[in-house]
């Protein structure tokens, strides 16, 4: 893993703050920590959710998502950059599907997909996060689409 931060001691904290968020509660699974480390307006954009405000309605999604759509969720952190309240994460998320996505029955199939996401921290807390993610990877991988041929 990259990890990439100026000298300041701001940038070093607030990359531990993401990393404290997507180690312990995203690959951890440990939600009790998600008061700590959002602040309660919180913003969630991109990926294939849409958007998410506040800290109830995350906590909501975070608890049916753990049990949703995909089985041993795993984040992989390839390179982190920060700047000001900055803090973008370049990753690899990874699962197997077990159940609805997107629309799509669950295939029982695993699949591994690109992502980056950028968080904005204030007052040591994360108050937004916006993402992309290689969402048409994923469902190659998984067999729900397919390319046209020629």
């Amino acid at each position: 893993m990259i990890h990439r931060t100026t000298k300041n001691e701001n940038d070093s904290r607030n990359v531990a703050i993401v990393r404290c968020f997507l180690d312990e509660v995203v690959n951890g699974g440990q939600q009790d920590l998600i008061d700590e480390l959002w602040t309660t307006d919180m913003v969630w954009q991109g990926g294939s959710l849409g958007e998410i405000r506040g800290i109830e309605t995350y906590k909501q999604f975070m608890a049916t998502n753990t049990a949703g759509a995909f089985a041993n969720m795993h984040l992989s952190i390839h390179e982190v950059i920060a700047a000001g309240d900055k803090v973008v994460v370049r990753f690899t998320n990874s699962g197997t599907q077990i159940g609805p996505f997107l629309g799509t029955p669950a295939t029982g199939k695993s699949a591994t997909w690109l992502g980056i996401g950028i968080y904005t921290i204030r007052d040591g807390k994360i108050a937004g996060a916006w993402f992309a993610e290689d969402i048409l990877a994923m469902l190659l991988q998984l067999g729900t689409i397919t390319l046209p041929t020629q």
